[in-house]
């Protein structure tokens, strides 16, 4: 006989942990973040048949005019479910794009076109190929035939087949047409970062046979609308913009402009609070209320439902327990979800809580597993930092990351971070033209300093001049006391914007300094602005309880998150916490009390440890200052060096 208790029991002595099966109850873009399989089809199907149906609407359309629907419904009520289950089902009859927006108006339809072309990138659960191409392959003048399959190997004739095709409507038709080629071709993955709108250095542009990267808004959205026009004989796209609330502007503007200038073939779903929603809609026009074909409302879900969510989740633990057990959701009772439901229906987030709540109980109750030391009890916000950290840990592990983001995305992060520290005076009207979006002024707390902030990524040769030229007019007309570039792809070694580079930056100076980010730094960017998204449209939860905007930014200061991040470090913003002196003396201590112990169990001992359980100590910081005794001042020892760092052995020397 194995009951669930044995089951937990032996998970706990394998893992270390028992993993509560209703932790991940938060959803994000679904095309990379993994939902639990719920298979409960009768949540929200009524909300599911209205968009299925305007889907079908669209496609009947003889105009293919685009359709917009409105999803609202409380925190937690499952509309970003909802838009992954959308994905799930309806991919064979439409292509997905999935869109968080971006703040800043000035960059919005490139921020939009290059989501949109990520999502599309994306490979459909059952093929082998990217929805782009099997887009591509499904266009009408682009069908299996023996000619097409010779015009696929002639670039001006496919070029001019698709203008013969497509005689008007389309932006910049020969330089689309061509990047549609070049997707046939081994420069696939290059025609895509052209489509994204990546700013390409000469050397691309030359290969796919182009003269410019899109680099501006009218030209973003320019592009986007052809994919509308030449879809518009094929599946529709679905444009699925979440987590709006730092863009509700935004969001609406650009739906406005979807209908007014017959952006065809699109179905825009924009998914909003409530509470949020009737808010926001007191500040719109007429016109933008008028694009909204659709609104539906997500109900809370029935008892039933909420209990076979338990069902699911509960499943896989009950499968291997021999019998099982008598009911389907033990440990827990039905009772539960009576008590706590509002008549006969209730939250979906709010049920899943309950049965992680009830379920850690459940845990902490059973004597055959060992309960923790009574030590100091670790907050649960470090505990869920340090979750969506290590998260972000797996999810990243290459710098080369960062050219999947644009400058404005990066800036937009940085700004959260300085918010929260209470950086004041953030000022975007700092640079100009169509560099207008890539930084700000800030006034340092610490000093008054007024700091010029500015990000740069770009390949392009004449692109990175332009933006020199920006750097030294700042500096001549003495905009800011010092300026601080973040760039990490390679300057170029020649030409003028080289030569203005080294002159600004090169020479050791505190007027102009140059900062790479490192990968402990995106981690911190990364799960920062994870969890202020879900903040702010209250899908943050901590411990199975929600946390709005508010209690996170007092929860990141309380607990010192952000002072170990070293880009903020060396913007003079933090200091390290604890203090590395103390941090040494308190590893050193424990040392003495062992011989050789592995990086993972010291780490946790230091968490662990009264003196630091109330701050969260990144493992690069812990490396690092393990690293200083070893090499700087021959204090400790560790055995394996050349292994990864937490693959470590450390001892105390004698």
């Amino acid at each position: 006989m194995v009951d669930l208790e044995t089951v937990l029991s032996d998970l706990k002595a394998k893992e270390g942990i028992i993993p509560n099966p209703f932790d991940d109850v938060t959803y994000g873009n679904f095309w990379f973040e993994k939902h639990h399989q719920e298979n409960v089809d009768s949540i929200h199907q009524p909300a599911f048949q209205q968009i299925e149906y305007q889907l079908n609407l669209l496609i009947k359309d003889k105009f293919r005019q685009t359709k917009t629907i409105l999803l609202t419904g409380d925190a937690g009520c499952g509309k970003s479910h909802l838009l992954g289950r959308l994905k799930d089902k309806l991919n064979s009859s439409a292509y997905f794009v999935y869109i968080q927006p971006i703040e800043d108006y000035r960059y919005f339809w490139r921020h939009t076109l290059q989501y949109t072309v990520t999502s599309l990138m994306q490979i459909p659960e059952g093929e082998k190929q990217s929805q782009l191409q099997l887009w591509l392959k499904s266009l009408p003048v682009l069908n299996s035939s023996d000619w097409v399959e010779r015009l696929l190997g002639e670039k001006r004739a496919f070029i001019r087949h698709l203008k013969n095709s497509y005689p008007v409507g389309i932006v910049e038709a020969k330089k689309f047409f061509t990047a549609l080629y070049q997707l046939t071709t081994d420069n696939y993955d290059l025609a895509c970062e052209w489509l994204a709108g990546e700013d390409l250095d000469e050397e691309d542009l030359q290969i796919l046979g182009l003269n410019k990267s899109i680099d501006n808004e009218k030209l973003a959205r320019g592009i986007l609308s052809n994919f509308g026009r030449i879809t518009d004989a094929s599946k529709p796209i679905i444009i699925c913009f979440d987590q709006i609330e730092r863009a509700f502007s935004n969001v609406f503007n650009a739906n406005t402009i979807f209908h007014n200038e017959r952006l065809v073939n699109f179905l825009v779903l924009i998914s909003i609070t409530q509470e949020n929603w009737q808010t926001y809609k007191r500040t719109m026009v007429q016109s933008d209320l008028a694009r909204i074909n659709k609104n539906i409302f997500l109900d809370d879900i029935t008892i039933e439902e909420a209990e076979k969510l338990w069902i699911n989740r509960l499943k896989p633990l009950h499968l291997q327990c021999h019998p099982q057990p008598n009911s389907a959701i033990y440990p827990l009772e039905k009772k539960i979800l009576a008590d706590n439901a509002l008549g006969e229906r209730i939250n979906l987030r709010n049920a899943l809580n309950l049965g992680g709540k009830f379920f850690s109980e459940y845990i902490d109750k059973i004597n055959k597993i060992p309960l923790p030391p009574p030590n100091k009890k670790r907050p649960d916000f470090l505990n869920k930092w340090e979750q969506v950290f290590a998260e972000n840990q797996q999810e990243t592990q290459k710098l080369s990351i960062i050219l999947d983001y644009s400058d404005e995305e990066f800036l937009e992060m940085f700004r959260y971070v300085l918010e929260c520290l209470g950086v004041e005076n953030i000022n975007f009207q700092f640079l100009s033209g169509k560099n207008l979006s890539k930084g700000f002024t800030f006034t340092c707390p610490k000093t008054g300093m007024k700091k010029g902030f500015i990000i740069n990524n770009t390949r392009s040769g004449n692109s990175f001049t332009a933006f020199m030229k920006q750097c030294e007019e700042v500096i001549n007309k003495n905009r800011c006391q010092q300026l601080i570039l973040i760039r990490n792809v390679d300057t170029p070694k020649t030409g003028k914007g080289a030569e203005i580079y080294q002159t600004l930056f090169q020479p050791v100076s505190k007027k102009c300094i140059h900062h790479k980010l490192n990968l402990e730094d995106l981690h911190y960017l990364f799960t920062y602005k994870k969890l202020y998204k879900y903040s702010i449209s209250g899908d943050l939860n901590v411990n199975f309880k929600p946390i709005l905007r508010q209690e996170l930014l007092s929860d990141m200061l309380r607990y010192k998150i952000l002072n170990n991040c070293s880009i903020l470090k060396s913007l003079g913003l933090v200091k390290h916490s604890p203090e590395i002196n103390i941090f040494e003396k308190k590893l050193i201590n424990l040392l003495q009390h062992k011989n050789a112990t592995s990086f993972p169990e010291i780490h946790d001992n230091i968490k662990e440890d009264i003196d630091f359980c109330d701050c969260f100590i990144p493992p690069y910081f812990f490396r690092n200052i393990i690293l200083s005794l070893y090499k700087n001042k021959s204090i400790i020892n560790i055995v394996n060096p050349k292994d990864t760092y937490t693959q470590w052995n450390i001892s105390l020397l004698n």
